[in-house]
């Protein structure tokens, strides 16, 4: 395994260990649990993620996977990435705090929006990964299938519908 494969798997496993540590010490239900789980899991990583493209080697290599998979605009693409991430991890952690800082009927509208938005973001991911232009090198774990991005959008749209089916 190169140093690169090594930081992702290392950035995202603290992050997950994190998360299991706030989720273990709520007193929520198991099912609630779950949920929140996910909920902070998705937020710290699409934080992760799109904070982590502001610096080498991943700033670097998203620069060129948007270059070569001849997207529109790339300095466009490549900030509005950077930014949509990050902005999709706020709106998921801010969901933590729904009946404490916001509303419940807001808390529905920023999950609405913070799936439209990783779905959006996870779309172009896909196509990226996709592109015959993009190498393997470049791209997460140095993997041409969009597995990861694949498993992120459905993530997201678990716990919207979840979301749905409890309310």
């Amino acid at each position: 395994m190169n140093a690169q494969i090594l930081l992702e798997v290392g950035l995202i496993s603290v992050m997950a260990l994190i998360t299991l540590t706030y989720i273990s010490r709520s007193k929520a239900s198991k099912g609630n649990k779950i949920q929140t789980f996910a909920i902070a899991l998705l937020g710290g990583f699409m934080i992760l993620g799109g904070t982590a493209k502001f610096f080498q080697p991943f700033a670097t290599m998203f620069a060129s996977q948007i270059e070569l998979s001849g997207l529109p605009l790339p300095k466009l693409a490549k900030f509005a990435g950077q930014m949509g991430e990050i902005t999709a991890g706020i709106m998921y952690l801010l969901l933590l705090t729904k009946g404490k800082f916001i509303s419940v009927k807001l808390s529905e509208m920023v999950l609405n929006g913070a799936t439209l938005l990783t779905v959006v973001i996870m779309t172009v991911a896909v196509y990226v990964h996709l592109s015959p232009n993009v190498p393997a090198e470049v791209l997460p774990f140095q993997s041409k299938p969009p597995v990861l991005t694949v498993i992120v959008m459905l993530i997201s749209l678990g716990i919207l519908i979840a979301n749905k089916r409890k309310n």
